[in-house]
């Protein structure tokens, strides 16, 4: 298990795993919340990542998920109810939808951003070319994102832009600041998940990201 004894450190990596792929849930009959995640079994060491944090404040289990049609084998990551969670829950959630911690917001730093990259970002490549990175936050309101995006510029000067897909929104990373936020979030992510890493520029890209 990491050991975590800095409260503020406990509260923004589990602030950042609830944002992103997390969620907190009430069992019928419980007092109070707990924390939950599924995610495919390629991905178990981001699974083993959260786990380890989480047991600072209560037990967990990961369990295998029911397979249904065509879906890839899943692990669920469980938690006992705790005071801890039902806090997220109210600072995160407003009725069921999960919003952003804007208290967590001003603890922000790459290995939390980490949590949100591993969990809804991606990397693609426009003509096979051009680099693309993007936070897939679809679920967060225009404003939510706006408030995002400015902690994002002021904690560790990276802007980004709000994007619009059909009636969603997102967020996308300038072409100049790709690098610099690859450098600094590649030590926080899990070997699985190294696919959405780029090292450097291609050569062909050079005259777009000055």
């Amino acid at each position: 298990m990491r050991k975590i004894e800095d409260k503020k450190e406990l509260v923004k990596l589990c602030s950042f795993m609830v944002m992103g792929d997390g969620g907190v849930y009430k069992s019928t009959g419980s007092k109070e919340y707990s924390f939950a995640m599924n995610m495919i079994v390629k991905n178990e060491d981001y699974v083993l990542l959260c786990k380890d944090i989480l047991e600072n404040i209560t037990s967990c289990k990961i369990s295998p998920v029911q397979k249904e049609g065509n879906r890839q084998l899943q692990l669920r990551l469980s938690s006992k109810g705790h005071p801890f969670f039902t806090t997220l829950r109210d600072r995160i959630y407003i009725d069921k939808y999960k919003s952003i911690d804007k208290h967590a917001l001003k603890l922000l730093d790459y290995e939390a951003l980490s949590f949100l990259y591993m969990s809804d970002g991606s990397l693609t490549f426009n003509k096979g070319i051009y680099p693309t990175v993007t936070l897939n936050l679809k679920r967060l309101s225009y404003g939510d994102l706006f408030i995002l995006k400015k902690a994002l510029k002021e904690k560790l000067d990276l802007e980004w832009n709000i994007n619009k897909d059909g009636k969603y929104f997102y967020l996308r990373l300038r072409q100049k600041d790709i690098l610099k936020f690859m450098e600094n979030i590649k030590p926080y992510i899990t070997p699985s998940f190294m696919y959405k890493i780029l090292d450097e520029m291609p050569s062909d890209n050079k005259e777009v990201v000055k």
